[in-house]
């Protein structure tokens, strides 16, 4: 029996392999409609997937890419991931000229072999062999060949139509053999029935041929939520030795907490002595956790550490906390031992983090997300806690991990949980100031900043700059307000309240243009919406703002002795499906002008036909804060 199965495997290998033969590519053959807008095409992509058993999973690659310009470089993409359990059995590359004339040959140990993680990650067996080219002239193609065995059947690296923005196709398929008693699952999205899909029992193959390039546009959606792809998952897998058997979330979610998160909550008594007396005198649960969270930052730091079943176990507990670092699933597997030892149950859950609001897949139960954050659920509100973080505020994700889909792991199995959606009244910035104009044209004076929700989370990356490295950063903030000088600086950061309180004083020469008798001055001083999105003569995607806010505005302008107000701005009202706006400039006094002014920012995903409205909206609301009053001498 086992030395049919040793055929079979050997068959897979070659099959591919052999498939691969060598032909001519010429950029001249490929179709014109694929050259627009193109600064590379892919003319081949085979992915053959063979999967005889639950501990073995065989890739062949052969990409051929075309690259026509400089711009194109990026896309070549020659590489290939390896760890302990991810053997590279075969690689080459050939680069051929325009004519299909072979220009040079690479093979495995022209390959730089790097660790394939940052510099921040102490510990992990993930490396990356990668072929660093560098042409001497366009256009050229590079054909790119790899077979990779792995142990590891848990992951099946997902399939896209598209790896690149401005790379067209001519012709690309993923093709999976596998035992049919596996049970591959997967899906599609492709919403535009671009795939072509050709499936029977141990087999699937996914392919699409002669498709143009996506392109960028300002405000688009992110490129995972553009791209057409496929997922894939077994049924029953194998990950290190360890097989699991799982259709869905609930059986998935059961199996990962049985392998890869219970067991390692165990502490060390003195730890366990310290937290029972720090949460003693705690009035309720919620300052508990509090608590335990600030003790966990207070006493933890940041390195990422990939070991231990496909880098997916957390280190245990008493280790993290005995050497004082650990990466997102240790700091999150300690917070939750923590809580754990005064009787508080919490959840390990697994996310897709980063600014695009990236969900879980709550219908298709495989490997998923990049992060894993704490969520303790107390009976009156839900809790969550990122505990890679040592500065964060309590009880607060920020754009990191909000608003998305994520899956807990509990002994009972995966439950889908939404993390917090911060609303558009939670994200806001006032901004206030009082200013003094002078004879000469240079404004000075005190601007004052709060910011909350989402609008503090942006703004609190100054409490981690250097002054030089702050004062650069409201310069780039301010950046229409010329000969800006930055005198003085103060921050304070409210945990509590989740807000940062700004202080900062200014001044700019030349800031009023003297003409004649008049006095041209903006009036919106500190805080201009100047953002307006390029014009688009077929505009091809949805636009899409993520997280709105409210900007309130107050200012007061003294002017110089010996002038008069002449002229004012008219107030403006702006009402908009995509926000609101308001400005009104009044006289305070003989010696002063008020400036009050409000911008709110809705949630929105506006289709590709009311991009020509909303870009008329922020047209009128970046007008609208450039408005100038204008001063007469007496």
């Amino acid at each position: 029996m086992r030395f049919h199965q040793n055929i079979f495997i050997l068959t897979l290998i070659l099959i591919p392999v052999l498939s691969f033969g060598q032909i001519d590519y010429k950029v001249a053959d490929i179709p014109e409609q694929l050259l627009a807008d193109a600064n590379s095409t892919v003319v081949e992509h085979k992915v053959e997937i063979d999967i005889p058993n639950n501990r073995k999973i065989i890739t062949c690659e052969r990409r051929v890419i075309t690259v026509h310009n400089k711009a194109g470089d990026r896309h070549v993409d020659a590489f290939v991931n390896y760890d302990d359990e991810t053997k590279v059995k075969s690689l080459r590359v050939d680069v051929v000229d325009a004519n299909g004339n072979l220009l040079e040959t690479f093979r495995k140990r022209d390959f730089e072999d790097v660790s394939a993680v940052s510099g921040g990650t102490l510990y992990s067996d993930s490396r990356v062999l990668f072929l660093n080219y560098t042409p001497t002239s366009y256009p050229y193609t590079v054909i790119f060949e790899s077979v990779v065995e792995s142990d590891n059947t848990f992951f099946i690296p997902r399939w896209t139509m598209y790896q690149n923005t401005y790379s067209s196709i001519w012709n690309k398929y993923v093709r999976i053999k596998y035992e049919p008693s596996l049970g591959l699952r997967y899906k599609t999205f492709d919403p535009k029935g671009q795939f072509e899909v050709e499936e029977q029992e141990g087999f699937l193959k996914i392919s699409v041929r002669e498709q143009g390039v996506i392109k960028t546009e300002e405000m688009s959606p992110s490129f995972t939520d553009l791209v057409p792809t496929a997922h894939f998952g077994l049924s029953s897998f194998s990950i290190d030795g360890i097989e699991g058997q799982a259709s869905n979330w609930q059986e998935l979610g059961a199996w990962q907490y049985r392998n890869l998160v219970a067991g390692l909550d165990a502490l060390p008594q003195e730890v366990v002595s310290k937290v029972n007396a720090l949460v003693a005198d705690a009035p309720n649960t919620k300052e508990k956790v509090r608590r335990i969270y600030e003790f966990m930052q207070n006493n933890t730091r940041y390195i990422s550490v990939q070991l231990g079943i496909g880098g997916l176990r957390p280190y245990p507990a008493n280790e993290v906390i005995e050497k004082g670092y650990g990466d997102c699933k240790g700091l999150t597997n300690l917070t939750m031992a923590l809580l754990k030892s005064q009787g508080i149950e919490a959840n390990y859950c697994v996310v897709w983090a980063g600014r695009h609001q990236r969900s879980i897949d709550k219908d298709f139960a495989s490997l998923q997300g990049n992060h894993v954050i704490l969520n303790v659920p107390l009976e009156e509100e839900e809790l969550w806690l990122e505990c890679t973080s040592q500065t964060m505020p309590f009880n607060f994700l920020g754009n990191f991990t909000d608003n998305r889909d994520v899956v807990a792991l509990t002994p009972e199995g995966g439950i889908i949980k939404r993390t917090p959606n911060y609303t558009i009244d939670q994200n806001t910035l006032d901004t206030s100031g009082t200013f003094s104009l002078d004879t000469e044209g240079t404004i000075s004076g005190t601007v004052n900043l709060v910011s909350k929700g989402i609008q503090y989370d942006i703004r609190s990356a100054l409490l981690h700059e250097d002054q030089k490295d702050r004062i650069s950063s409201y310069k780039s903030y301010w950046r229409y307000v010329d000969n800006l000088e930055i005198q003085s600086i103060s921050l304070e950061e409210d945990k509590q309240e989740i807000s940062l309180s700004e202080e900062v004083v200014i001044s700019a020469k030349d800031f009023a243009n003297f003409s004649n008798e008049k006095v041209i001055v903006p009036v919106n001083v500190m805080d201009r919406y100047s953002y307006i999105p390029r014009r688009y003569k077929e505009r091809t995607q949805e636009a899409v703002l993520l997280r709105g806010g409210v900007d309130n505005t107050s200012f007061r302008i003294e002017i110089p002795d010996g002038y008069v107000v002449d002229a004012l701005p008219s107030p403006v009202v702006i009402e908009s499906k995509f926000g609101s706006y308001t400005l009104l400039v009044l006289p305070d006094g003989d010696k002063a002008v008020q400036v009050n002014r409000t911008l709110v920012l809705q949630n929105f995903r506006a289709a590709t036909d009311e991009y020509k409205e909303l870009r008329s909206f922020m047209r009128t609301v970046a007008r609208s804060d450039a408005a100038k009053m204008v001063l007469l001498k007496q």
